[in-house]
């Protein structure tokens, strides 16, 4: 059925972006295929963070160059998307230690394939909740900061006289503009993906105390968090990266013509 749907999935894509849709789809591919290596390197028993992060490294790589080619704006993207996701692992792996939340939470506990499951397999649960974190906030991290700084460069392109200070303040115009969309968004998402748990909870009859305090409902709650907190800190990194690696760019170009009329 899986392999049904992804055929589905590869001629939907293909009727309606055409080349574009079909290079999304291998993007797609190897997107799916760094979260496998990710989960199984992880499950061999190296340590999630270091793993973590190069699998970052190859999705911004491969799903932002991929996409989008290699030019200033795209560098732009690619470095402000980067630095959030250390932004996030330093600060999101001591929170999420303090709050105990990795590992199984009180439903999870008392479902019956638990028991049939090893409590013994040697990795660092905090570090996988981690990874798991940094991995499910990358998407709409890399979608925010190639927003921004696509709408920064098309400033440029139409006024090339701007400075740095006025393509920095149009980038972070348009990362307010888009925020309020992407925090909906996730919101949406999030919200959905906590339905099974409301109507569990719901059925079980849980106190709002219980349900507050749910270590199920935080795990739920963090990750829209670190996902809301991940896009308004790209907003701010790509309105100023994506101005100097536009202005480099032009320096080296200017650079590169000057060599060319001297030689000729």
């Amino acid at each position: 059925m899986i392999l049904k749907l992804v055929i589905i999935l590869f001629f939907l894509m293909l009727f309606v972006g055409a080349d574009r849709g079909l290079t999304s789809f291998f993007t797609l591919v190897r997107t799916v295929i760094a979260f496998t290596v990710n989960v199984y390197l992880i499950a061999w028993g190296l340590p999630a963070i270091p793993v973590t992060l190069i699998i970052s490294a190859f999705l911004i790589i491969s799903v932002i160059y991929g996409q989008n080619g290699r030019n200033a704006k795209i560098h732009g993207a690619a470095a402000s998307a980067a630095l959030v996701v250390v932004i996030i692992m330093i600060t999101i792996g001591p929170i999420l230690h303090i709050a105990g939340i990795s590992g199984y939470n009180e439903i999870e506990q008392y479902e019956e394939i638990s028991m049939y499951l090893s409590a013994n397999v040697s990795v660092s649960m905090a570090a996988v909740a981690v990874s798991a974190t940094v991995l499910g906030v990358l998407g709409a991290v890399m979608d925010t900061a190639v927003a921004v700084s696509t709408a920064v460069n098309e400033v440029y392109v139409n006024n090339p006289s701007l400075d740095r200070k006025t393509l920095v303040s149009s980038g972070m115009a348009v990362g307010k503009d888009i925020l309020g969309t992407t925090v909906n968004t996730l919101l949406f998402a999030g919200f959905g993906e906590s339905i099974m748990l409301a109507n569990l909870f719901l059925k079980n009859e849980n106190t709002f105390y219980e349900i507050i305090n749910s270590k199920a409902l935080f795990q739920e709650v963090s990750a829209l968090f670190v996902a809301v907190m991940g896009c308004l800190l790209v907003i701010p990194l790509a309105s100023i990266l994506t101005p100097w690696f536009i202005e480099k760019t032009k320096k080296m170009e200017e650079k590169q013509n000057e060599i060319c009329d001297t030689e000729s």
